[in-house]
């Protein structure tokens, strides 16, 4: 079915599709001509008061800043404001924000995505509000501990109303929080580079199991409308990760002692993730109708999860028995999981995925490319050899678009 690159919106798209309903007998021409006319008035719309994602991100960030002011406001009069001012400050901002953004959204219904921006501009605050009442009253805590209470509290609220925003907040929360605690409890002792890798396992591990949650929420009606932050957010830290752990060069025998004692602290955290990474491919398991090659992608997620851990719990046996050869095996595992991505996306005509493997596949010529090639060739020869090299890589990206096109039915003219 060619199609032109203007043509690719959904209501061009739409109107091709309910002419074949059409000819099948699906709907009657009083019914198209319904379905059509809908959207050319959405696209009106979108046309006049731009469109719905611009509103969105204008008030995002619209709510960004306020918060930002805020926390600025307060911290510039610190000293004048006493603390019942400040609590007040806080707490009105909260209340003002989320009853103000829950008006706007359901009461009212006029402004739903001012309304969201509103709540998310709530749970910043909330977030704020954590660290500022600590300072307040001089608090001794453990500090990771106040990005664990705000992740645990936006969490039921982005459940509640299935806000992606929400969402995405919250798992930046107790990303964050998931490192610092872990850099919390090796700074007893002196980090070397197989720490630092043990780091990278444990945000390996977390990357996989945020993948496996989206998955199982992608399958759940109730829980799609969430699926995406999880995904994304799992597969970008899986392959970040992954990338990072191309460039591992470890030293060995000075290391053994705090190896030891640093890898150690980090293990209460596998048990939590690895219960989350089961309970999320059980409860993907459950329903009848499955997304096209969700087996793949689960095997594959588990495959991967099992040689992570098996390397973050015997990672000193891994440094001694591999040595010099680890390196080329994370290339090699780190290659395996572009490709399997982007087999993925194909089977399941699913762009994004096809997206972040191309990426990472980019990065990774260009990372070797420098690792390896740099000190090896003359200056000229460098430029020239990188120049064809962009030139080819040009090309072998084009072929792989056209293909991508062509697998979901659609070719550029």
């Amino acid at each position: 079915m060619p199609v032109r690159k203007e043509d690719f919106s959904f209501p061009k798209k739409l109107e091709t599709e309910a002419e074949e309903w059409l000819k099948e007998g699906i709907i009657d021409s009083n019914q198209k001509s319904w379905i059509l006319e809908r959207y050319r008035l959405l696209q009106k719309v979108e046309e006049r008061a731009g469109p719905g994602r611009l509103i969105t991100t204008l008030s995002v960030l619209g709510s960004l800043l306020v918060g930002i002011g805020i926390i600025l406001f307060i911290a510039s009069n610190w000293s004048a404001i006493s603390k019942l001012g400040k609590l007040l400050i806080i707490f009105i901002s909260l209340a003002g924000s989320y009853g103000l953004g829950f008006y706007c959204r359901y009461e009212k219904g006029h402004y739903p995505k001012v309304g969201a921006s509103l709540i998310l501009l709530g749970s910043l605050i909330f977030g704020a509000g954590i660290f500022l009442i600590a300072q307040i009253y001089h608090l001794k805590a453990h500090q990771p501990n106040g990005l664990l209470l705000w992740g645990a509290g936006v969490l039921p609220l982005a459940y509640y109303l299935g806000f992606k925003s929400l969402m995405t907040l919250c798992l930046v929360d107790l990303l964050v929080w998931l490192g610092m605690e872990a850099s919390y409890r090796m700074s007893y002792v002196e980090l070397v580079p197989p720490d630092i890798f043990a780091l990278i396992l444990l945000f390996w591990t977390a990357g996989l199991t945020l993948w496996a949650i989206g998955l199982w929420h992608r399958e759940w009606a109730s829980l799609k409308m969430i699926s995406t932050p999880f995904i994304l957010m799992g597969a970008f830290l899986t392959f970040f990760i992954g990338f990072l752990s191309t460039f591992f060069r470890p030293g060995l025998s000075e290391y053994v002692i705090q190896l030891h004692a640093n890898s150690t602290l980090l293990i209460s955290f596998y048990p939590v993730l690895i219960i989350l990474f089961l309970i999320a491919v059980i409860f993907r398991l459950l329903p009848d109708r499955k997304e096209r090659g969700w087996i793949y992608e689960t095997i594959g997620l588990m495959i991967l999860l099992a040689i992570v851990l098996i390397l973050s719990l015997y990672l000193q046996w891994a440094l001694f028995s591999f040595k010099g050869s680890l390196r080329l095996i994370f290339n090699l595992l780190f290659l395996l999981q572009i490709i399997g991505l982007i087999f993925l996306g194909f089977i399941r005509r699913y762009s994004v995925y096809v997206n972040i493997g191309l990426l990472f596949f980019s990065l990774d010529v260009f990372a070797r490319y420098f690792d390896l090639f740099w000190e090896l060739l003359p200056r000229s020869l460098f430029f020239i050899f990188g120049g064809l090299l962009l030139l080819f890589g040009g090309i072998y990206l084009e072929r792989k678009r056209r293909k991508i096109l062509a697998s979901f039915h659609l070719k550029e003219v």
